[in-house]
């Protein structure tokens, strides 16, 4: 049965839902690496694995971060031993994964994990004020869609437990400008950059501007998580 956990902070919801001290684990499509040192801060040693060229570059000339290393692969070819992975993490990663991919990403998850391996999936959902913004230059419904019927297909049946969480979480900005930016910086995101400022775009963010004068959107999420795999 569902659970809805109402407003959460990401890493809170993870924390909560898995151990990952004195685990390895693998951040699948790790973006710039901020779940990454997050894990190591809380004792894992985890490999960030991105597909992107250019983030994979920008990741490779960081600072050095103690337990913290990455690496450029796709999700389909993991470049890791068999069993050696404690947990795996797609972190708002799974939808970019194009969908005839999907069998082979789950039979590498399966491939890498250990006995006691766990899998955690972290997904947006195609509502709240968040997307309502979102969706003007980058509509992701079809794809979260495909990413959470890929997990019916095969990691329910690969696993003997599993647990789904809904919450909400909150992103405060400044202004546009803010939003804007960070949506326009996104190397791995293949929408055309230059609709983000659209009229339309910066309309529908200024219709959620806050008491204090800053503009807050709400993105429903959900999180799956499946252990005691079977091989």
């Amino acid at each position: 049965m569902a659970e809805d956990w109402g407003y959460q902070l990401h890493n809170e919801v993870l924390h909560k839902l898995v151990d990952v001290r004195d685990r390895f684990v693998v951040d699948v499509g790790c973006g710039a690496g901020e779940l990454c040192i997050n894990l190591a801060e809380h004792g894992a040693r985890v490999l960030g694995v991105e597909p992107d060229p250019v983030q994979s570059k920008k990741n490779a000339n960081a600072k050095t971060v103690a337990n913290v290393g990455y690496v450029q692969a796709g999700a389909a070819d993991l470049p890791l031993e068999p069993g050696t992975v404690d947990g795996v993490i797609f972190s708002n990663s799974l939808h970019h994964i194009h969908a005839p991919h999907y069998e082979q990403v789950f039979s590498e998850v399966m491939r890498v994990l250990n006995s006691h391996g766990w899998l955690y999936v972290k997904e947006p959902i195609a509502n709240g004020t968040h997307n309502h913004v979102m969706s003007l230059f980058h509509d992701e419904t079809e794809v979260r869609l495909a990413a959470y019927n890929a997990l019916v297909k095969y990691a329910v049946p690969n696993f003997g437990k599993s647990r789904e969480i809904y919450y909400d979480v909150d992103t405060t900005y400044r202004n546009f400008d803010e939003f804007a930016s960070r949506y326009e910086g996104l190397s791995y995101n293949s929408y055309n950059k230059t609709t983000v400022r659209d009229p339309l775009v910066k309309s529908r963010f200024e219709e959620q501007e806050n008491s204090h004068g800053s503009y807050t959107l709400t993105q429903p999420m959900r999180v799956n998580v499946y252990g005691r795999p079977r091989f």
